[in-house]
């Protein structure tokens, strides 16, 4: 890690806590007041939106990227979703290597936009963020096209709904990796 890293890291932790602590205080008013939680409280900009490059397609949710101005890269763990894991095991799971390639194919090469949740890391330190090509929302994309199940993780669960749609429609029409894998528990 860069000094510069070292230096803003914690900063970055504090305001990321901060938001969290604001955006939570939301909710709790937008449920006493009777207001939908299901759509959105925050948009894309005051969640902080990055541009990245992306480095390197690791598996069918997660990347390698390298921000913007930076020049060491970081791990990017999408949001709201799991593929199947190509190196959980020996044999990689059923449906692996087809959500790999189908992740490629939206992402390796691009220039995106991360959104990170509002808990941004993981406990294997990688920035939990969505993930947009253009006009595409790549977490939702590969649920919709059947290469993902839906894994939602407190507090970064602002498209539950969402998703668990796309995922069952995906998965009831027998797209992607459903028309051989079968269901995947995480729904």
């Amino acid at each position: 890690m860069t000094y510069y890293e070292q230096v803003t890291r914690p900063m970055e932790q504090l305001l990321t806590q901060i938001n969290l602590l604001i955006t939570t205080f939301l909710l709790m008013m937008a449920t006493v007041f009777g207001v939908s939680t299901e759509t959105p409280v925050q948009s894309t900009e005051s969640m902080g939106t990055t541009t990245a490059y992306v480095t390197n397609v690791i598996d069918g949710d997660t990347i390698d990227v390298k921000l913007e101005g930076q020049s060491s890269t970081i791990r990017v763990r999408y949001i709201g979703i799991d593929t199947p894991e190509p190196y959980a095991t020996k044999i990689p799971e059923c449906g692996s290597t087809e959500a790999t390639n189908r992740n490629k194919e939206l992402v390796s090469g691009q220039t995106i936009s991360l959104v990170p949740g509002l808990d941004p890391y993981d406990k294997y330190n990688r920035l939990l963020a969505y993930v947009y090509v253009d006009d595409i929302f790549v977490n939702e994309a590969l649920i919709t096209e059947g290469y993902a199940t839906v894994l939602m993780i407190a507090p970064n669960t602002i498209y539950k709904k969402q998703f668990r749609d796309a995922y069952y429609s995906a998965y009831t029409l027998k797209r992607g990796i459903w028309a051989t894998c079968g269901s995947k528990e995480g729904v």
